[in-house]
């Protein structure tokens, strides 16, 4: 939603409309290449889940050669409506992102 103040637009509300930041980069479970690939550190995910919140994309991932129980959930830095890093949630944020998605999983299990 676009803000307005005297019929001015603000630009970080239009940029974040224009590359998308206002909705989820990812529609459906993706796969996904991070880590170092010059070590050799590189690992394969599957986005499970991805959610905007606070015009911040946060994405829950399974590793594929490791399946756990367990989710790993980080955020995912968007540049140009494109996934470029992603990195972990803070300490601090942490308890709130994870209440969001296990909101967004009980629903999805409520359907099922």
């Amino acid at each position: 939603m676009m803000s307005e103040s005297n019929n001015v637009i603000s630009f970080n509300d239009y940029k974040r409309k224009k590359f998308g930041l206002d909705r989820p980069i990812f529609k459906e479970p993706a796969n996904i290449k991070l880590g170092n690939s010059k070590k050799g550190e590189q690992g394969t995910y599957t986005v499970v889940c991805n959610l905007v919140y606070d015009y911040r994309q946060f994405i829950a991932l399974e590793r594929e050669d490791r399946p756990e129980k367990l989710y790993s959930l980080v955020e995912g830095i968007v540049e140009n409506g494109s996934l470029v890093e992603v990195v972990p949630i803070t300490d601090e944020e942490y308890p709130k992102i994870e209440a969001k998605f296990k909101k967004v999983f009980a629903q999805v299990n409520n359907k099922s």
